[in-house]
C-alpha cells in the first residue's frame, strides 16, 4: 500500500461508499458474521459479543462472532477486506488496525489496503486506557508517578500488551510528553503482563478495566490515571492524564467495518440496528462497567474521525520508535 496517499484515499473512497446504490438488501433471514482479530475472552471479543447480542431479535438475522487472531489483527482484517460485499461478513475491529497498522512497516497489511477495501458501519465504543502501578511502589497519584519515574537509578519498567498496540503508543506518549525514560517491556497479551505486574516484575502498565481490575480489587495494583482526556464513573476519583499530555491522546475505539462493496442499504440498516442496541440501558451499562464508553456517531462522522486519526497517527509514529526486536 502507498501510505503517502492513504489519508486522501481514505476520505474519498469511504465517503463515496455512502452514496446511494441501486440494489438494496435487508438483514432479515441473512447470516451475519462478525470477525474479531483477537482471541476469545479479550476486550475486542467482549465488545463484539456484547454489542451484537441483541441483533438477532432486532433484525431477524442469524448472528455469529468468529475469532481469527494473529498478525496484530491483520488476519481478520484481510479476511473481511477480501470478502464479497453481499457475503454478510463484517469486521469487529479496533481503529488501530487501520489507522496505526497502515503506517508501521512491521504491521502494515500485506495483501489489502484498509483505506480502500473497508468501510465503517458504526463506531461502537471508546476503549478507556488506564495507567496502573504495582501497589508496593508507593504511588497513588500522577505527581507521585512522575516523581518515581524520574528517580535516578533503575528506570521504571512499563509493561506493554504488545508492540504497536494502543497501550504501547499511550506509554510512548506519556514518556515523550513528561520527558521520562522508561524501560518498555512487551508481552503477547494483557493477561501475562498483568500477572507480572502483580508479581512485582513490572512497575507500571497501561491497561483496561476488565484486564487490570481484578488485580486492583485484590490489592496488587493501584489505578493512577485515565489516559484519555476524560474521567469515568466506574473509576471515581481517578483523574485524567490530560494535564501532562499537552492536549494529545491515543485514539482508541472499536467499531464494525464492512467490505467496501457492501450495499449501502445493508450498511445503513446494520448501523441503525446496532446504534439502537448500543444505547439500551442494559448494554450501555455493561459496557461502561468495563471501561467502554458508547459512542453516538453517524457513518459520515466516523469516516471523518478515521481520516483525522490517520493524519495524527502518521505524524505521531514518525516521532517515536517501536522496537520490535525487544
Amino acid at each position: 500500500m502507498d501510505r503517502r496517499s492513504a489519508i486522501s484515499t481514505l476520505g474519498g473512497v469511504m465517503l463515496a461508499a455512502l452514496a446511494p446504490q441501486l440494489r438494496a438488501q435487508t438483514l432479515s433471514g441473512r447470516t451475519l458474521r462478525f470477525i474479531v482479530g483477537y482471541p476469545a475472552g479479550g476486550v475486542a471479543d467482549f465488545i463484539a459479543r456484547t454489542t451484537t447480542e441483541g441483533l438477532k431479535g432486532a433484525t431477524a438475522a442469524t448472528v455469529l462472532v468468529e475469532n481469527r487472531p494473529g498478525a496484530a489483527g491483520n488476519i481478520a482484517l484481510e479476511f473481511v477486506a477480501k470478502s464479497a460485499g453481499d457475503s454478510g461478513v463484517f469486521g469487529a475491529f479496533s481503529n488501530s488496525q487501520i489507522t496505526t497498522n497502515a503506517f508501521v512497516p512491521q504491521l502494515v497489511p500485506k495483501n489489502v489496503d484498509p483505506f480502500k477495501d473497508l468501510v465503517p458501519v458504526i463506531a461502537l465504543v471508546d476503549m478507556i486506557l488506564v495507567l496502573a502501578v504495582r501497589s508496593d511502589l508507593g504511588v497513588k497519584t500522577i505527581d507521585q508517578f512522575l516523581a518515581k519515574a524520574r528517580e535516578p537509578g533503575r528506570p521504571m519498567r512499563m509493561g506493554l500488551a504488545g508492540v504497536g498496540t494502543p497501550h504501547h503508543l499511550a506509554a510512548l506518549l506519556i514518556q515523550r510528553a513528561a520527558g521520562l525514560e522508561m524501560l518498555m517491556v512487551p508481552y503477547k497479551g494483557g493477561a501475562p503482563m498483568i500477572a507480572d505486574a502483580a508479581g512485582g516484575h513490572l512497575d507500571a502498565v497501561i491497561t483496561t478495566i476488565p484486564v487490570g481490575g481484578p488485580m486492583v480489587a485484590a490489592g496488587k495494583l493501584n489505578w493512577v490515571a485515565v489516559v484519555q482526556p476524560t474521567t469515568i464513573a466506574s473509576l471515581p476519583g481517578v483523574p485524567s492524564l490530560a494535564p501532562i499530555l499537552n492536549g494529545e491522546t491515543i485514539p482508541t475505539w472499536n467499531g464494525i467495518f464492512a467490505p467496501a462493496s457492501t450495499p449501502v442499504a445493508v450498511l445503513n440498516e446494520l448501523h441503525a440496528a446496532m446504534q439502537a442496541l448500543l444505547h439500551t440501558p442494559a448494554v450501555s451499562a455493561k459496557l461502561r462497567a468495563n471501561g467502554l464508553e458508547p459512542l453516538n456517531l453517524t457513518r459520515a462522522e466516523t469516516v471523518a474521525r478515521l481520516a483525522d486519526e490517520a493524519s495524527y497517527m502518521k505524524d505521531f509514529l514518525s516521532k517515536v520508535k517501536l522496537d520490535f526486536a525487544t
